[in-house]
């Protein structure tokens, strides 16, 4: 059934671009993603808004576009086998010139070798894995082994994970006037590399991280971190874990042994409403990172229209969640690049290297979750991050950040 849904998606995806009647059943190029949309409802707002940024733009360079979108479901879970399978229907049809995806690292480990080899371009909206772009020791795979043609297709706007430490150390160091920090660490060797981020661009700041544990199970009593980070003056403790962790009981233990510092946490805890009812009746301060970004908090005029276009489109608040926009400026990446292809191409259709090339090319392109040009490793070489805070118990959007890659 899942299989039929996503071939009726395509067709009125097509028909809805190019209205009916006409040729628009057979289109010229194709953009697919592959999405766990049985799994997770919450997937279905990025689904809508690649088909909304192809019936924005349902010709490139006067050649029919559509947009395919495939399901990696399995019961209720994404399955690598069924991502790997829907790469290779999306390879077997020749107008496939690009897609948004993968959705998750996991499905990514096996979708863009597959990918890769058929110099399919992939432009994710949601992936932050490190070890998916850069190698580092922590890595069990290195990105070569996601790249068997030894040539990059893989490209994210979403930051790394680890550069959340580097976020949230300029925001408290600049913003919060912070210079004392204890960390502590639950995300494994990855969370290494949080905190280490969060000491280098703590230090160019005055800032030091002056007590640091990891701690390899789950504790839910903080007590003993917490008296050694306030025997070393700590003003902050930054937790790397999530609120499955305890991290926001954490804060609600600050209260009683540190109760002037600040809480610094990571997507493991930031918009996490159940958070806020672990912090406990005296909550310190918290601030946490989140790698999504919501262009419904800009002020910039273009970025509110093109909200309000959408929004037109799909009123409910449902219909926007987190990494709807993302979804959609991976698709207008897409379409950017394949436009500058045709045009590089003499105005025939390109082929999918060629598209690869254009989209490994871009610069500086304007989307409504940031300006995005790619470094070699398919990174945004400016990605952006947003910083939320605790206030009157619930999570408010303070800034957005903009990052270097490296």
């Amino acid at each position: 059934m899942r299989a039929l849904a996503a071939v009726l998606l395509f067709g009125l995806t097509a028909v809805g671009c190019q209205g009916a009647g006409n040729a628009a059943s057979r289109p010229d190029i194709i953009i697919a993603s592959d999405l766990p949309t049985s799994a997770n409802a919450d997937v279905l707002p990025l689904e809508e808004a690649i088909g909304f940024a192809i019936r924005q733009q349902p010709t490139i360079e006067g050649y029919r576009l559509a947009y395919w979108s495939l399901d990696n479901s399995l019961g209720a879970e994404q399955s690598q086998l069924r991502g790997r399978e829907n790469v290779k229907r999306m390879i077997a049809d020749p107008r496939v010139l690009g897609m948004v995806g993968p959705h998750t690292t996991s499905v990514g480990r096996v979708e863009i070798p597959e990918a890769n080899s058929a110099h399919l371009a992939m432009v994710s909206p949601t992936t932050t894995n490190t070890c998916l772009t850069v190698p580092d020791p922590i890595c069990k795979q290195m990105p070569a082994s996601f790249r068997p043609s030894g040539s990059n297709n893989y490209f994210r706007i979403t930051p790394r994970d680890p550069l959340q430490g580097r976020a949230m150390a300029n925001y408290a160091a600049t913003k919060l006037g912070l210079r004392r920090a204890a960390a502590f660490n639950e995300f494994g060797p990855e969370g290494d590399l949080y905190i280490n981020e969060f000491a280098k661009e703590f230090a160019i700041h005055g800032g030091g991280v002056v007590y640091q544990q990891t701690f390899d199970d789950t504790p839910s009593n903080f007590s003993a971190f917490l008296i050694q980070a306030r025997a070393r003056g700590a003003d902050a403790i930054y937790a790397v874990a999530s609120r499955d962790q305890y991290a926001c009981k954490a804060a609600a233990q600050m209260a009683g042994i540190m109760p002037d510092a600040i809480l610094l946490g990571t997507d493991g805890i930031s918009l996490d409403d159940r958070c806020i009812g672990d912090l406990g009746a005296t909550p310190p301060g918290v601030w946490a990172t989140s790698p999504y970004v919501d262009p419904t908090t800009s002020a910039d005029l273009g970025v509110k229209k093109q909200v309000a276009d959408y929004r037109k489109a799909y009123p409910k608040a449902s219909d926007i969640g987190p990494y709807t926009f993302a979804a959609y400026d991976c698709a207008r990446i897409l379409i950017d690049a394949i436009g500058r292809a045709i045009k590089a191409n003499g105005g025939k259709l390109p082929s999918r290297s060629q598209v690869l090339a254009a989209v490994a090319q871009t610069k500086g392109f304007v989307g409504v979750t940031g300006t995005y040009s790619f470094d070699a490793n398919g990174d945004a070489l400016s990605p952006m991050m947003s910083v939320y805070r605790v206030h009157d118990g619930h999570w408010e959007f303070v800034q957005v950040s903009k990052l270097g890659a490296s």
